[in-house]
């Protein structure tokens, strides 16, 4: 059986992606501070930044794909620490790649929507990037990276992630226990994004694997909308009161960092391929028939979902 490594296996997505692929690989997953659970996956504590090490278990497990789901994506986290944020999400990229080339091992390396600005919206992958933060910046050069060390490895862009997690806050699971609790929250109205599935785009990267032709790809659920609408059907879908999620322009938010507008994307590339990701209703469907909401205990550690 081929061996796939996943950087981020204590991720959203990247745990996702170790747990699905048990069926057809050996994984091998790193993770930082909270070791996940999943029988059958042999887990590697390993930050990302530390490159010699990470690059070292490339060449040890002799990988034929790396899955890097790793990412330092709180995005005003990453102005105040640019230089971690460079090295984690392009440098350390860049380094993993090129072993992965040396070793005969494909890369897929997931992004984000954040590499654009935001004027237009339902961006395809001939759009020029760019963009309007230092993570995403970080990012595109991460991309930028993996493609230099061969044209045969792969770059996934999705939209706004969410899904359960018991590790880190994610927009859905913030929003539910928001409501759940009593807790109203402002939400943007004028932040347009594609919600992605977590699980289904879990799904998507590993069918991605198997498409010959390397380079960028979004997989992102196929309906823009606003973090507010979002939002609104999350809390409905669950039977909660709407009148929690209040809306709010993004500058009554008052946040430091700017971000893109409208980050909707166009999947009909992946399309072609016959890989999608379930649109915003059939995923929360999948999130409800998933779990209670009643059993999840939100996590301390808020992550923001831009990213895998």
């Amino acid at each position: 059986m081929e061996t796939l490594l996943v950087f981020g296996g204590s991720g959203l997505l990247g745990g996702k992606v170790a747990a699905l692929a048990r069926e057809s690989f050996r994984v091998v997953a790193t993770y930082t501070r909270t070791k996940p659970g999943h029988p059958g996956i042999n887990y590697v504590e390993l930050p990302k930044e530390n490159v010699e090490e990470g690059m070292a278990l490339v060449r040890k497990t002799k990988p034929s794909a790396v899955i890097d789901a790793e990412a330092m994506d709180d995005v005003d986290r990453c102005e105040e620490e640019r230089d971690l944020a460079w090295q984690v999400n392009a440098g350390s990229t860049g380094s993993l790649a090129r072993v992965a080339t040396d070793m005969g091992a494909r890369y897929l390396f997931v992004s984000t929507d954040f590499v654009f600005d935001g004027t237009k919206g339902g961006y395809r992958e001939q759009d020029v990037p760019r963009p309007v933060n230092h993570f995403g910046e970080t990012k595109l050069a991460g991309e930028h990276a993996v493609l230099a060390a061969t044209a045969d490895h792969l770059v996934a862009r999705p939209g706004l992630l969410y899904g359960w997690d018991d590790t880190y806050l994610n927009f859905a699971t913030w929003v539910l226990s928001s409501a759940r609790d009593g807790t109203p929250i402002d939400v943007a109205t004028d932040w347009i994004a594609s919600p992605t599935f977590a699980d289904s785009l879990a799904a998507g990267v590993l069918q991605l694997l198997k498409v010959p032709d390397g380079g960028v790809y979004h997989l992102a659920g196929a309906d823009g909308m606003s973090h507010y609408d979002f939002g609104v059907r999350l809390v409905k879908a669950f039977g909660l009161d709407p009148e929690m999620v209040r809306p709010v322009r993004s500058a009554e938010l008052h946040l430091k960092v700017p971000r893109p507008a409208n980050a909707s994307l166009s999947s009909a590339k992946a399309k072609r391929h016959r890989i999608a990701v379930l649109p915003a209703d059939e995923g929360i469907a999948a999130m409800r028939e998933q779990r209670r909401l009643d059993t999840f205990v939100p996590p301390a550690r808020f992550k923001s979902g831009v990213s895998g």
